[in-house]
């Protein structure tokens, strides 16, 4: 009998397990599968050439501050470099020769926040857009090796790749964040030396700060990270302002991470005291704007997103109709049963759910509103103080197209309080000279990465979307050839759907 009850007991004992190990599978399974990496990666190599030598003539050159155009310059690219700006360049037969009468040229775009997942074609999208340099700020080893071959021989734009983020949970907690985030996870000195380590001999350019580290392991990577020499970015974890601003962290990846914090100082709800917040900010946000200058942190914007809160949240469908949707990696979009994370109604963790009252829906929407002018008032004391914002949308995000979100978070910063100047500033020499790389000016010297407009966006921003050429590295693809790299990820996406989106077209 005793052997009998031995043998069922392990018989259950090997179903469970054979079930956990299974739910664990599935569930790995999808949290892998909603990177995107099934959906095909687009070949280029008949539609992209290197050109060797490109003369650009008699075009009219955004200045290096980005306040106004040189007009009929000719300026000469060679071997990914600019090598020579003025009139009447010498050329030889091998020479790519492009008119840019009545045209303008101006630095190659950089997108400050981008999450590039596995989604290869975005690269591409990028590129399409006049994006030439991105800067991952939740980066993989994967990452990693795209820029290695980019830099090798292939295509793509320039890449700036922070590590994964940072967390700080002890024991079960913290293995379950680094497997679901795909997280760096320490709750020790010695931990977090090992793991600094690891970052810098991986090749990341900085350390991705989450938003929930303690104040202890903040600090100790704070100073761990000054061994190593790398830069500590992100969000702005479980400590004050007054703590934070000389913490040693140099940029807070979003404004909104700034605005939240007014939010908790007033201490009150501000969908039922808006008026008596919105006062309250307009003085705070003078102050923070100040010390931040004072101590020298930057900040990134992704006002575009937190402007999209209220229209995911309580007109989704319209939302996804009004953006780019067919030339988002299908995988992303659709999401997964385990969270909330996909684009799509019934997947959106944005997206309003129906279970409360009247009065409580009322209060959403007022605070949504509410949040975004908040976001607006932090961006014009942002700029009135001279902090360095550059310009970045969070891409992958829901809602936030890879490529195309960047044009609409130029127009944000423009309804913001930024000049037309200072828009194009953010995205071009602020993060250039953030970064300390030779791109963002056109400059003798500098790199090849440049977009030809047909439309002048000092004049009206949205005309950074007139694209005629986009210059990357040795090569350049003219806007047939960016139709024709659009259509092919279309394609693509539409072949790997499991979900149909024609209802958002």
């Amino acid at each position: 009998m005793k052997k009998l009850w031995f043998k069922r007991l392990l018989y259950a004992f090997v179903l469970v397990l054979l079930i956990v190990i299974g739910i664990f599978i599935w569930a790995d399974n999808e949290l892998n599968r909603v990177l995107g990496e099934s959906t095909e990666v687009v070949d280029v190599s008949s539609i992209i050439k290197q050109s060797k030598t490109i003369h650009i003539k008699n075009v009219n050159i955004l200045s290096e501050d980005c306040s106004g155009f040189i007009k009929n310059q000719d300026v000469m690219l060679k071997d990914g470099v600019i090598i020579q700006i003025g009139k009447s360049q010498f050329q030889d037969s091998n020479t790519e020769i492009i008119d840019g009468t009545n045209k303008f040229l101006i630095p190659g775009l950089v997108d400050s926040h981008v999450h590039l997942k596995e989604s290869k074609n975005d690269l591409l999208l990028y590129l399409a857009n006049g994006v030439t340099y991105v800067r991952e700020m939740a980066g993989s080893p994967l990452i990693l090796e795209w820029r290695k071959s980019i830099q090798k021989k292939g295509v793509g734009p320039r890449m700036f790749i922070a590590s994964p983020p940072i967390f700080s949970e002890r024991g079960l907690m913290g293995y379950y964040y680094s497997w679901t985030r795909h997280s760096i996870n320490y709750a020790t000195k010695e931990d977090a030396e090992k793991a600094m380590k690891e970052i810098s001999e991986q090749g990341y350019d900085a350390i991705k700060m989450y938003g929930f580290v303690n104040p202890e392991m903040f600090k100790t990577t704070i100073q761990t990270a000054k061994k190593y020499h790398i830069p500590v970015i992100g969000h702005i974890p479980l400590v004050n302002l007054e703590t934070f601003y000389t913490s040693g962290q140099v940029e807070v990846a979003h404004i909104e991470e700034i605005t939240i914090k007014t939010i908790d100082d007033f201490g009150k709800s501000i969908a039922k005291n808006p008026k008596e917040y919105l006062q309250f900010l307009k003085v705070r946000s003078v102050d923070i704007a100040k010390k931040l200058k004072e101590n020298n942190i930057s900040v990134t914007s992704t006002v575009w997103l937190c402007e999209s809160f209220a229209d995911q949240r309580f007109d989704l469908k319209s939302k996804l109709a009004a953006i780019e949707l067919k030339y988002v990696n299908p995988k992303i979009i659709e999401g997964t049963p385990l969270y909330k994370l996909g684009w799509l109604p019934g997947k959106n963790g944005y997206e309003y759910d129906g279970k409360d009252n009247p009065e409580a829906r009322k209060l959403s929407l007022t605070f949504w509103k509410i949040y975004v002018e908040a976001i607006h008032i932090m961006t014009k004391a942002l700029v009135d103080n001279k902090v360095t914002i550059m310009a970045g949308t969070d891409a992958n995000v829901a809602t936030v197209v890879p490529g195309f979100s960047l044009h609409a978070e130029l127009e944000s910063l423009s309804k913001s309080g930024m000049t037309n100047t200072q828009a194009i500033y953010a995205t071009t020499v602020a993060p250039g000279n953030w970064m300390k790389k030779k791109t963002g000016k056109i400059k003798i010297g500098y790199n090849s990465d440049l977009v030809l407009l047909t439309k002048n966006p000092l004049e009206d921003i949205k005309n950074t979307k007139a694209i005629e050429y986009v210059f990357f590295d040795k090569y350049m693809i003219n806007k047939i050839q960016i139709k024709t790299i659009l259509k092919a990820i279309e394609k693509a996406n539409n072949e790997n759907r499991s979900i149909k989106i024609d209802e958002y077209l």
